[in-house]
């Protein structure tokens, strides 16, 4: 088995956190969300980091904290959002150019994964596995692609539907068998970025799906509420703290992320990811996620994103 994690996306919806960063790169918790991933992957699962080239020098670097796992960054040929080829069209050129005839583990990168997948893994039969997580809303379903099962088998999917049949959503983590690889390929032909949609094509040819479903957290990074929610349910009240960082004066922390060399000084913050070299002084912070470099003073602030770089202060 080969394993491709989806990582080409723009994710304009995160801006400015993602305008020099692939989505999958963030920092959840207390490492890039990938690495989530990768580390409940078995050790010797051969991995393809299917990305673009504006990514590939961040991907190849956060590689480096993986010298001993067989991993493999491959790059497309899209530069920007309007010439990527679409989640599903990233799967089948992938499969082409690398020549992949065995089963395939497929991962969408942006997303965090509670479960075991050593156990995940273990739920294939030799049909197509998708990973399904009750989100108990309908309302909620709408935006995700819908999975009406009996008896552990797929017996209806449902793309993005406006009057969803069921709660059960598909969460971006599938395996497919060997056999099911030119069903991909030839599916992406037409719909290039509709990764939920093959499941519709395999029902169409009466093909058997099977469903391995999880009660365990499951985040979709597509939205900043979505990764302040993470960041919160991950992070609790817990501060981590990396190297060389400095705490000075009076300051309340709970639930935050303090990077490498970041100062903070007579500060409030709460649910705060502050990456590395920032300087925060007087401030109260809410529900932020401040990337590195930055320098802020005499600031009160909530629910923002602080671009790289940044210096503000009254």
């Amino acid at each position: 088995m080969k394993c491709i994690i989806l990582a080409g996306g723009f994710a304009t919806r995160l801006w400015p956190l993602t305008e020099n960063k692939a989505k999958p790169l963030l920092h959840l918790k207390d490492r890039p969300l990938i690495s989530h991933i990768v580390e409940k992957l078995p050790a010797d699962l051969p991995i393809i980091i299917s990305t673009n080239a504006v990514f590939e020098k961040e991907f190849l670097e956060w590689k480096k904290a993986y010298p001993e796992r067989p991993i493999e960054i491959f790059v497309e040929d899209s530069a920007s959002d309007d010439f990527k080829k679409g989640a599903l069209g990233a799967v089948a050129h992938v499969i082409g150019q690398k020549l992949i005839n065995e089963n395939l583990m497929l991962i969408a990168g942006d997303n965090y994964f509670g479960f075991d997948m050593r156990k995940f893994i273990g739920a294939y039969k030799g049909n197509p596995l998708l990973a399904a997580y009750d989100i108990k809303d309908l309302d909620g379903a709408r935006k995700f692609g819908v999975v009406v099962k009996r008896e552990g088998k797929v017996i209806g999917f449902q793309e993005k539907p406006e009057n969803p049949k069921s709660t059960l959503v598909s969460t971006g983590c599938y395996i497919f068998p060997a056999k099911n690889l030119a069903d991909i390929v030839e599916y992406a032909k037409e719909k290039k970025d509709n990764l939920g949609g093959i499941f519709e094509y395999l029902l169409s040819k009466k093909e058997t799906i099977d469903v391995f479903a999880f009660e365990e957290p499951w985040y979709d990074i597509g939205s900043f509420n979505a990764y302040l929610m993470a960041t919160k349910a991950l992070l609790g009240n817990e501060v981590i703290e990396r190297e060389g960082v400095k705490k000075e004066g009076k300051n309340h922390l709970a639930g935050v992320y303090l990077g490498e060399n970041a100062v903070i000084r007579d500060s409030v913050l709460e649910n705060v990811i502050a990456l590395k070299n920032s300087v925060i002084e007087n401030c109260v912070l809410r529900d932020c996620v401040v990337d590195g470099n930055c320098q802020l003073k005499n600031l009160d602030l909530s629910h923002k994103m602080v671009r790289q770089g940044s210096r503000i202060g009254k």
